[in-house]
């Protein structure tokens, strides 16, 4: 069984590494990964793995994100300590969703499902299963904003950019405008379509229709200018600053 790992918490990874040692010692880790996109990184370069162990919440975001951008046919085994993306889980390759603090006991019988799984689809089988719970994800055009005075909805196509403010999440229009909304930003990042938005940082998410121009900031960083009438600057972090330049590349 080869098994890829995506866990950003080393003490969750090392138990993890345990498990799997207990429950099948001949099965093989064949990489861990902390960020979506070295799991997108891997995932392009390697033949797919087994199963995914893998964490919703990483250090880039949310994991959700990583269906947008390479095509995942292993099933997955969600381990995370919320549990509000059970339905998303499901339509992503889940199998089965287990929440922290994670017991042996719920563990295994989230191995034994896999195995069950495995041997009535064998080989092509499994993968076609994984295809059909998985279909082409279709991201959300429309958003609805509530205030005192009532609803707002928002095409997403007409907003420039996501902000949180003061830990409320913020979605900014062409002409400058704000809108308070209900969703965070990793929900955010895997309900909108990776070819048009990007996040920046752990506060700010772009649509490239909105940038203007990119100028080089200290410590790899890059400050993005946004078009007017909104006219905003946003800011990369130096980690997101080498994605940032692929996916501006197409």
């Amino acid at each position: 069984m080869r098994i890829l790992l995506i866990e950003d918490e080393e003490p969750a990874a090392a138990q993890l590494r345990r498990f799997v040692q207990q429950y099948h010692p001949a099965a093989t880790i064949v990489a861990e990964c902390q960020q979506v996109s070295e799991a997108a990184t891997y995932l392009r370069q390697h033949p797919a793995p087994d199963l995914i162990l893998s964490d919703i919440e990483l250090l880039d975001g949310n994991v959700f994100a990583l269906f947008g951008q390479v095509s995942v046919t292993s099933p997955v085994i969600f381990i995370t300590a919320y549990d509000t993306f059970l339905v998303q889980a499901f339509e992503q390759n889940g199998i089965a969703y287990v929440l922290k603090p994670v017991q042996y006991a719920q563990f295994a019988a989230a191995l034994q499902k896999f195995e069950r799984l495995r041997q009535s689809f064998q080989g092509a089988a499994l993968q076609q299963l994984a295809a059909h719970v998985a279909p082409a994800p279709r991201y959300k055009t429309r958003l609805v904003s509530k205030s005192r005075a009532g609803l707002y909805l928002l095409e997403v196509a007409d907003l420039a950019y996501f902000q949180l403010r003061n830990g409320v999440t913020h979605a900014v229009d062409g002409q400058g405008r704000a809108f308070v909304l209900n969703e965070t930003l990793s929900q955010l990042e895997a309900l909108l379509d990776p070819t048009q938005f990007f996040r920046l940082n752990r506060t700010e998410i772009v649509q490239l229709s909105a940038i203007e121009r990119l100028e080089p900031y200290f410590n790899d960083t890059l400050v993005v200018h946004l078009k007017a009438p909104a006219a905003a600057t946003l800011t990369s972090s130096s980690h997101r600053t080498p994605e940032l330049r692929k996916w501006l590349q197409g």
